[in-house]
């Protein structure tokens, strides 16, 4: 995992993590390997396979017993990070099955509730809300084996299935919809009213552009087998934007991605710290 995997180090595999133990060697919580939810591997990596938008709150209960019952953890003095993505698989999944007009609505609901609920039972939380990816980046690979046809089709119906195609550009306005909305709840004033607790919008997903490959087709280096999810060449990359995000000010944060090790933004001298809206303005 690029927002939670902490197995070796960055030099071997580039995530969150690996990044945060060259400041804090004593970092804890990360996942310690491949493993599922479930599992003790997993540690506080509570993302599940296929989770949809509205498990998000079950997801947060769930990360937030983890914390509370470590021993490792002093729950009033050591300071949290969370990072939260989703939506892909609603995508995918579920909005070709259901009213697709209220799904926006429903998204900001869970989120908010989610986070409402991280901020009453951790303090000294910062919390990257990633924006959900607009998915219609996946129209424009170019150049895939023909057995990513097969498993786009099983994964992302809603997007790659003959019988939706006619709505494809209905569900990329709901797509924006929610990133819309995701923009809406960082500004909420129940979020921004706590010393102790922030939400900081990453946003390098925001324009995301994929890389192309030497021939001008799409670079597939940089994802795994079924041509959806990243390789980990691609979590190496993704990892590095968030990072950059991180540590750029609020309203200039890169809505991009670059060559992975290409700009690493480092913590300055007159901002060593993570970036949130409180200390961007000061």
């Amino acid at each position: 995992s690029w927002t939670a995997g902490g197995q070796g180090t960055w030099r071997e595999f580039l995530t969150l993590p690996n990044i945060l133990k060259v400041f804090n060697p004593n970092l804890i919580g990360y996942a310690y390997g491949d493993a599922l939810a479930e599992q003790r591997f997993s540690q506080f990596n509570v993302a599940e396979i296929g989770a949809l938008s509205r498990d998000i709150p079950f997801m947060t209960r769930e990360l937030v017993k983890r914390i509370k019952m470590d021993k490792r953890v002093n729950i009033t003095e050591d300071w949290k990070l969370i990072t939260m993505m989703m939506s892909s698989n609603t995508f995918c999944l579920e909005l070709c099955y259901e009213d697709y007009t209220t799904y926006a609505e429903k998204h900001k609901q869970e989120v908010l509730k989610s986070l409402l609920y991280i901020k009453e039972n951790l303090p000294r939380t910062i919390v990257n809300l990633v924006l959900s990816p607009n998915l219609e980046i996946l129209m424009n690979f170019t150049n895939l084996p023909s057995i990513c046809f097969f498993t786009h089709i099983v994964e992302c119906p809603c997007l790659y299935a003959t019988q939706y195609r006619h709505k494809l550009s209905d569900y990329v306005k709901v797509m924006k919809q929610f990133q819309e909305v995701e923009k809406e709840i960082v500004e909420s004033e129940e979020i921004k009213n706590k010393d102790d607790f922030t939400v900081v919008l990453q946003t390098f997903t925001e324009e995301l552009i994929f890389p192309l490959n030497r021939y001008n087709t799409t670079d597939r280096t940089y994802l795994a087998s079924d041509c959806f999810h990243f390789s980990q060449k691609g979590y190496a990359r993704a990892a590095n934007a968030l990072w950059n995000n991180m540590m750029e000010p609020v309203g200039l944060k890169s809505k991009d991605w670059s060559k992975e090790f290409n700009r690493f933004v480092c913590p300055s001298n007159e901002s060593p710290y993570i970036r949130t809206w409180k200390n961007s303005v000061s």
